[in-house]
């Protein structure tokens, strides 16, 4: 999983470097945003677990990305690093 997630961000840097290149624009901020992946964590009380995720894990005060779908626009966020929460850790 870590490959195919490590392939598509990388063929995303590129089609979006692509884009701007051809707009004549810089980005201003780059935003991962790649989804349906799972990773070991820890919740506040130390439990380990695995977590499926959907979108931009977020730790407090980074910027995220909560997608939408065809229909719907999508959110940027930034974390609050709510403990409770399964917040990127």
């Amino acid at each position: 999983m870590s490959l195919a997630g490590h392939y598509a961000s990388a063929n995303h840097h590129e089609i979006h470097s692509k884009i701007a290149l051809g707009l004549g624009v810089d980005s201003l901020v780059k935003i991962e945003n790649h989804h349906n992946f799972t990773r070991k964590e820890r919740l506040s009380d130390g439990k380990p677990v695995v977590v499926l995720r959907k979108g931009t894990p977020v730790g407090d005060g980074e910027i995220g990305v909560i997608p939408g779908s065809m229909t719907h626009s999508g959110f940027i966020v930034r974390g609050k690093g709510n403990p409770l929460s399964l917040q990127k850790h």
